[in-house]
């Protein structure tokens, strides 16, 4: 009986989302800590606090 080989699935891919994600969520992360720690309400500081429902805006914000 002959055997097929299937070759073993792509794992980059599956790297570079699992990256991403732990990167946004660190930066989601981030962005509440810094807002916990801020002493003026400026415009960043309101964007952070939309960022803080809406994840993705979160995930940006937390790095600059």
């Amino acid at each position: 009986m002959m055997r097929i080989r299937t070759p073993a699935p792509n794992k980059t891919f599956d790297i570079i989302v699992l990256g991403i994600l732990l990167l946004g969520a660190f930066g989601w992360v981030y962005n509440i800590l810094k807002l916990i720690g801020g002493d003026t309400l400026t415009g960043l500081e309101t964007a952070r606090i939309i960022g803080i429902v809406f994840a993705p805006l979160g995930s940006i914000l937390g790095y600059l």
